[in-house]
């Protein structure tokens, strides 16, 4: 099994990161907690955390994403930490593991994330 921790900051408040979290079509939904071939959210905390499991259709596949207040006085800052546990099924996922790829896609996906929150992008104003 692999696990995948990443972390972003991201110039926003807490309410709006999660919000746009929650809404974004684009995020694949094994990272939203969404439903997707089975995926589903097994716990929901509003503007803490988010934890959901593949089900029978992925076993071994499951995640949590927790928000935090980052920060100082005055400012509106969130730092989103996101942690997937994934269990390859197959060569094909085996090969796209082991060299790096889905970290990389996760890290990519994290970024564009921040990117489309600190501009506003359609459906994410504060």
């Amino acid at each position: 099994m692999g696990r995948i921790e990443e972390s972003v900051e991201i110039d926003a408040p807490i309410e709006a990161v999660y919000r746009a979290w929650t809404e974004r079509a684009s995020l694949p939904a094994c990272m939203r907690g969404g439903a997707e071939r089975g995926v589903a959210a097994v716990e929901v905390a509003p503007l803490d955390r988010i934890a959901w499991s593949g089900g029978e259709e992925r076993p071994g596949h499951s995640g949590v994403v927790t928000f935090h207040r980052a920060g100082a006085d005055g400012e509106d800052s969130t730092r989103v930490m996101l942690q997937l546990d994934t269990e390859p099924h197959g060569l094909w996922d085996h090969l796209v593991e082991g060299l790096g790829f889905t970290d990389r896609h996760v890290i990519d996906e994290l970024a564009a994330f921040k990117a489309d929150v600190e501009r506003g992008g359609p459906g994410l104003a504060a």
